[in-house]
């Protein structure tokens, strides 16, 4: 069986090219952890590979992260859920609770994951405090961040 490539919002690969992580960036306004797994779905039913160590889904409010997930149970919960308000605070010159075009928020959320793969991010605040906990933070140490790439 023949699987085609698709685009991705966020790419991270090793310098090898492995994929560590797809992330995609839906940035709609109280995004629930059930909205998350049906959108999580239907990218795997799109053919959006969900099957890597990492999956996330960011909205400016709130992040999921899946951890080694499986197109056996595409209906699992995320492992882990973060807030992204000190993200969106630390990378945009936005008043805090104004809504960010979902471009905008794609742009902040490469910068601060290409920031996460070459700096140590005080690991005492959120949201890279939980990501810490998931081995994310460590996994994308010294990797490649690309912005709508092909996976």
């Amino acid at each position: 069986m023949t699987t085609s490539r698709r685009i991705v919002d966020i790419l991270i690969q090793s310098p090898d090219g492995d994929t560590i992580a797809i992330v995609e960036v839906k940035n709609l306004r109280n995004l629930s952890r059930d909205e998350a797994i049906q959108i999580r779905r239907s990218l795997a039913d799109y053919g959006v590979p969900v099957q890597v160590p990492f999956f996330m889904l960011l909205s400016q409010d709130i992040g999921f992260l899946w951890k080694d997930s499986k197109y056996e149970n595409l209906d699992a919960p995320p492992m882990y859920t973060f807030p992204m308000e000190n993200v969106v605070a630390r990378y945009s010159d936005r008043k805090p609770g104004e809504r960010l075009y979902e471009a905008e928020f794609e742009i902040l959320a490469l910068r601060w994951l290409n920031h996460l793969t070459i700096n140590s991010q005080n690991s005492d605040e959120e949201p890279e405090k939980t990501l810490a906990l998931a081995g994310f933070v460590e996994a994308i140490k010294g990797v490649y961040a690309l912005f709508e790439a092909e996976a």
